[in-house]
This record gives C-alpha cells, sequence and structure tokens, in this order.
C-alpha cells in the first residue's frame, strides 16, 4: 500500500506576488527572481501564467524602479558579490587541478611502453582538448577578454609636394653623399683674360 506524502506549502502573500510580477515584466530572468525573492520557480511561474506577466513589457519607470529596488538591497548585492566570488574561486580551483591530473595523466601514457601507438595518440588529442577548455574557463573567470589592451599611438605620416627648391637640394644631397665635387660659384665673378679672348677670335 502506497501513500501520497503532501509537503507543507507557503502562502505567497499579495505584496510578494506584486513584486515577483513586476521583477518579470521589468525583465529580469526567472533564475534572478527566485534567488532574490527564495520563492521556487515553480511557484513562480504558476503565477506568472495566472497573472499573464510577460518578460520585459512594463515601461521604464517600472524597470528604473525594479532596479533601484534590486540595487538598495544591499542584503541580496553583498550575496551576490559573494556568490560571483565564489564561483570564480571555485572555477579556478578545478583549473589548477584538472591541469595537474593532465600533467600526471601525460607522463603516465608516454611512459607505459605496453600502450599501443594509437590509444596514445588518442589519449593526447583528449588532452589537448582539455587544456583548450580550461584555457577558457581561466579566461572567463579572470575576465581576461574584456581588459583594455594599452596600444602605443600610431605615428602619422605627413604627405607633401616637393617644391623645385627641394628637388635640387635633394640632388645637391645626393651628390655630395657620392663624394662629387660641386662647384656652385656664379659664372659672373670670373675674371676672364682679354688677350686669351681676342686670340680666339
Amino acid at each position: 500500500m502506497t501513500g501520497t506524502v503532501k509537503t507543507n506549502r507557503t502562502i505567497k502573500t499579495p505584496a510578494e506576488i506584486q513584486n515577483c510580477l513586476v521583477l518579470r515584466e521589468a525583465g529580469y530572468s526567472l533564475a534572478a527572481i527566485s534567488t532574490k525573492t527564495g520563492i521556487s520557480p515553480a511557484t513562480l511561474t504558476r503565477h506568472f501564467k495566472k497573472h499573464g506577466a510577460v518578460k520585459g513589457t512594463l515601461s521604464l519607470s517600472a524597470v528604473d524602479e525594479a532596479r533601484q529596488q534590486l540595487l538598495s538591497d544591499s542584503g541580496f548585492i553583498g550575496e551576490l558579490k559573494a556568490a560571483i566570488a565564489s564561483s570564480i574561486v571555485d572555477d579556478l580551483s578545478h583549473v589548477a587541478q584538472l591541469r595537474e591530473s593532465m600533467a600526471v595523466t601525460l607522463e603516465q601514457v608516454m611512459t607505459d611502453a605496453a600502450l599501443p601507438a594509437h590509444c596514445k595518440c588518442r589519449a593526447i588529442a583528449a588532452l589537448a582538448t582539455s587544456l583548450t577548455l580550461t584555457q577558457k574557463a581561466a579566461r572567463v573567470a579572470l575576465q581576461a577578454d574584456n581588459q583594455l589592451i594599452e596600444q602605443d599611438t600610431i605615428p602619422e605620416l605627413f604627405i607633401s609636394e616637393l617644391t623645385a627648391e627641394d628637388i635640387e637640394r635633394m640632388r645637391i644631397e645626393q651628390r655630395l653623399l657620392s663624394g662629387e665635387v660641386i662647384d656652385d660659384a656664379p659664372t659672373d665673378d670670373i675674371d676672364y683674360d682679354d688677350n686669351i679672348i681676342e686670340e680666339m677670335e
């Protein structure tokens, strides 16, 4: 003979149900409302269906009111921060333990002479996949991908048109670098010998 065991149900007050309805319509998830109010997800779902509460249908003022209500609850914020910190520590601890186990397993696989080569390859591939997963878990826990990366200032490149004087100066510099002797003395200052000029005529 079997009998049914009745569980004691706690009757929720209208104020508690109203608070849950406001949070739901403000856009909060079922899990967040359950954590905040201590009401089971099944009970919340039943009341939401009964009252026709739809996620994210309230006005902006009601959303702000619900948000301020959560932010003003120091106990909830403190518990949330503690839960987040505990989750991060737990994730990093699992990562460290997995890496240690992987190192031991890899050493055993490589030193086992009786293990076939294809089995070793499968084990190494599985360890490589596990290593990638632990890296992703660590990066998510530490939010490494969300950190701002400092970058040096990109140098600016200025382009301008060369003038005739600039081109001539560059030619002179190139000739000087090649060791060529440049005589830029003006020809007007040359003292010609009149006798030589007359003989040439």
